[in-house]
């Protein structure tokens, strides 16, 4: 409080004592409450710096028009408390981790959830893509792989127009990094763009879909 004071007798001359004092415990309470605040809420602050102004000077011509104490109600609301579970449970056993997780999985095919697909093989016959073209395209993010099996990588059929791949896809997968989550996230509708990303891609909207993977895991 005596450093705040210093500083505002240095740069107001011209403030009498008790004025002094009382903005000096205006600036200590602004800074005690400010410094309860998160970050996001402090910036929030700074960047609406025009009515940070009105909104204090409202306060402080509404306590002096109080018949209670300057200063003394002067309360600002902090964030809640922040709750915590009760944490992990025992730890357990490989096997019965196992054993455990398969009673809720259920097996699917991968058609079930990515649509059509095609081996390398069925592509070129199809298409007649050859597969060094097909591995070059998956190598750069141009068309999406999914492992069926250990091995064996098949490709979802639409993902290509004319037997070449969308526009788009390499900038998709270079943002979302894993394919199955890339196709999955590509094949299901999505309302603030007007539909499914790959549809949109085919449309020729390649910067909204860019820009909407981005916003999802940029």
């Amino acid at each position: 409080m005596a450093d705040i004071l210093k500083v505002l007798a240095r740069h107001n001359p011209g403030l009498s004592k008790t004025a002094l004092m009382a903005t000096g415990k205006v600036v200590v309470a602004i800074s005690a409450a400010t410094a309860q605040l998160t970050t996001e809420q402090q910036q929030n602050i700074v960047s609406r710096e025009d009515k940070l102004a009105e909104a204090l000077g409202a306060v402080v011509a509404d306590l002096a028009a109080r018949d209670t104490p300057p200063l003394a109600v002067l309360t600002v609301e902090r964030p809640v408390e922040v709750s915590k579970g009760p944490g992990l449970g025992k730890l357990l056993e490989l096997d019965e981790g196992r054993r455990r997780l398969s009673t809720y999985s259920t097996p699917a095919r991968i058609e079930d959830w990515a649509g059509a697909v095609a081996g390398p093989a069925e592509i070129e016959k199809a298409f007649g893509t050859k597969r060094s073209t097909l591995h070059h395209w998956q190598k750069r993010g141009a068309v999406i792989g999914l492992l069926k099996g250990e091995r064996k990588h098949v490709f979802p059929l639409a993902q290509f127009v004319d037997g070449r791949p969308v526009k788009g896809m390499s900038d998709v997968n270079r943002i979302i990094g894993n394919p199955r989550t890339a196709w999955q996230w590509l094949t299901q509708p999505k309302p603030s763009i007007g539909g499914a990303p790959i549809d949109r891609l085919k449309a020729g909207k390649i910067g909204e879909v860019i820009a909407a993977a981005e916003q999802d895991f940029g």
